[in-house]
């Protein structure tokens, strides 16, 4: 099974993974990242996501139409960049005909820390990550074993946005947030500077279950865009 991952939450990132596929259902525990890229920065999505993909699969020889899935991240993020992720993956989807799903991006993050989160005896951890104005994008996850004795995570509240202050300090938080506010927050540690990573994004759906991915790949803004319509200009009196 071949999945393209997107990501346009905070930095642009894509990844190629290829998952087995036993008794009908993808093998999450031997998935293969043929290849990734990401940005370094906030502000490049749109120029980076196509070629980066186009890119991939050329690295890979593979054709988008070989692909089997298309997961994107839908935020919550910034409104001009989490477009661009978005955009990208369901334009791909409809020109090759390959099903998109969406996943929360925190979840991303979410996967990539709660190992060490675990191992620090946590029964409880956060993601928090920039949403500027001063304030960060946030889900809480609490971890648990599941049948096959390995440790996992689900998705207790959240995403919310607000200030960092209104977190729980007590719950250590993944993610960009806990550096930018570091005086309010505590870090898992080591996973203070994470950013939601396309491979990740796939992980973790493949962990939750793919039928669990959002069949809407609707954005998750959680507030409201600084543009406005300009009002109607009163009429000049006499």
């Amino acid at each position: 099974m071949l999945i393209l991952g997107c990501d346009t939450s905070s930095i642009a990132s894509g990844a190629l993974v290829r998952v087995p596929v036993v008794d009908g259902a993808p093998d999450a525990g031997h998935l293969e990242v043929l290849g990734s890229f990401r940005t370094q920065d906030t502000r490049s999505h749109a120029e980076a996501m196509a070629p980066g993909v186009r890119d991939l699969l050329e690295t890979a020889g593979i054709r988008g139409q070989d692909l089997d899935l298309i997961l994107t991240g839908v935020g919550p993020g910034p409104f001009t960049g989490l477009r661009a992720g978005i955009m990208t993956a369901r334009a791909l989807g409809w020109a090759w005909k390959v099903p998109v799903r969406g996943v929360v991006s925190l979840d991303a993050v979410a996967e990539g820390s709660f190992h060490d989160a675990a191992s620090a005896g946590h029964t409880v951890f956060g993601v928090a990550t920039d949403a500027r104005r001063r304030e960060v994008y946030s889900a809480v996850y609490r971890l648990a074993d599941d049948a096959t004795g390995a440790t996992g995570y689900t998705r207790a509240h959240g995403p919310v946005v607000g200030p960092a202050g209104d977190l729980e300090p007590q719950i250590p938080m993944a993610g960009r947030g806990a550096e930018l506010y570091a005086d309010v927050l505590t870090p898992v540690s080591g996973h203070d500077q994470d950013e939601p990573l396309a491979e990740l994004l796939v992980a973790s759906a493949l962990r939750t279950g793919l039928d669990a991915t959002l069949e809407s790949t609707s954005p998750l803004y959680l507030r409201e865009s600084d543009a406005r319509v300009p009002a109607d200009r009163k009429k000049a009196t006499r």
